[in-house]
């Protein structure tokens, strides 16, 4: 199976004007952000293999994620999401779904955001452990949430989607996809002088 680089969403500001009039717009889902690696899990041959999107492999053992994971995912599945596990102190080992690109050797690229997350909602909701967590969809409400999210370590902001959007992934690099747009907090690096 050919290896997917993952779409990247557009930044948007949470001071622009666009945000405001997305908020209750329910031709758009928010996502949460989580404070995580990009992860591509990938099911091929029965074998499981968890991608960066950097096109690196994750070596971490994560056994109870991975033995869950190959369980779980039919053959020829490549699911998207966030390795919540290095990044923050409270969270380890934590998958965080939030696309589907291709199952059962079909790619599903091409179909729009609603289709792909019924697909994804078929077995990703069946898992009876905080190990692998499906990211919860709000359709209103979007400024509030981004506000929300942004209070602690575990989360960046929210990530804005097109329902009808396709998954933009290429086979050379990470591509923008016009339809998600990703509202993040402000990192306040201060650099100082020795």
């Amino acid at each position: 199976m050919k290896y997917w680089f993952p779409c990247k969403p557009n930044r948007l500001s949470a001071g622009s004007d666009l945000f405001t009039r997305l908020d209750n717009d329910t031709g758009w889902i928010a996502e949460v952000k989580k404070n995580g690696w990009r992860c591509l899990a990938y099911k091929e041959g029965g074998a499981l293999t968890l991608w960066t999107r950097h096109h690196t492999t994750i070596n971490d053992p994560l056994p109870e994620l991975r033995g869950l994971l190959t369980d779980m995912l039919p053959d020829g599945c490549v699911l998207d999401g966030e390795l919540l596990h290095n990044r923050t102190k409270e969270i380890k080992g934590v998958y965080y779904v939030f696309d589907l690109l291709m199952l059962e050797g079909a790619p599903t690229t091409s179909l729009p955001l609603w289709n792909r997350r019924q697909l994804l909602e078929a077995f990703i909701e069946l898992v009876p452990t905080g190990s692998i967590e499906l990211a919860a969809q709000y359709r209103i409400g979007k400024v509030k949430l981004y506000h929300d999210s942004i209070e602690g370590e575990a989360n960046e902001g929210i990530v804005l989607k097109q329902i009808t959007s396709t998954y933009n992934a290429s086979e050379s690099r990470c591509l923008q996809n016009p339809h998600w747009l990703k509202v993040k907090r402000v990192e306040n690096h201060v650099y100082t002088r020795r």
